[in-house]
């Protein structure tokens, strides 16, 4: 089948080959060209997000998030990220706060060090012991308290 288009070039209409035109103009107005930055791949993108995360956001999570470990954290943020490609995000730092969030709100992972409860316990007990040893017996205080009335009894007098 033989097809005709016309069309007006330089000011001239004219019939052409349908076919040949449309060869002509696919070669033409599809050729793709990038100007400025091109798009990293999905995983390039993940790793160097993580990689060369600011030491302030890190902090500032650190901060917000006192009970779990960023870093592991983060390292579990992007495995999931690279693993689960299918449900790729954009936004890498929140999507990371948010994981953040989730991570603290579930308990985290600084584990209670026992040693430290040990060293409280054992201070708590020295302080007892030096609050017994250092107390009024039952007669001093009832003698402070016998000249306190004393006192005041003079005073009410005065």
């Amino acid at each position: 089948m033989f097809l005709e288009i016309k069309i007006r070039k330089d000011g001239q209409e004219k019939w052409v080959d349908a076919r040949k035109f449309f060869d002509y103009m696919i070669k033409e107005y599809s050729k793709v060209t990038y100007k400025g930055k091109s798009i990293d791949p999905y995983p390039d993108r993940v790793n160097k997000f993580f990689d060369e995360m600011p030491k302030e956001l890190i902090d500032m999570w650190g901060k917000a998030y006192p009970n779990v470990n960023i870093k592991s954290e983060c390292e579990k943020a992007r495995a999931w990220l690279l693993t689960n490609t299918n449900k790729a995000k954009k936004d890498f730092k929140g999507f990371t706060n948010r994981w953040l969030g989730k991570a603290c709100n579930n308990g985290g992972q600084t584990m209670v060090k026992v040693d430290k409860l040990y060293e409280q316990q054992d201070r708590q007990v020295r302080y007892q012991k030096e609050l017994d040893e250092n107390s009024a017996t039952d007669e001093e205080r009832m003698e402070a308290v016998k000249s306190i009335k004393e006192m005041l009894a003079m005073k009410r007098q005065k």
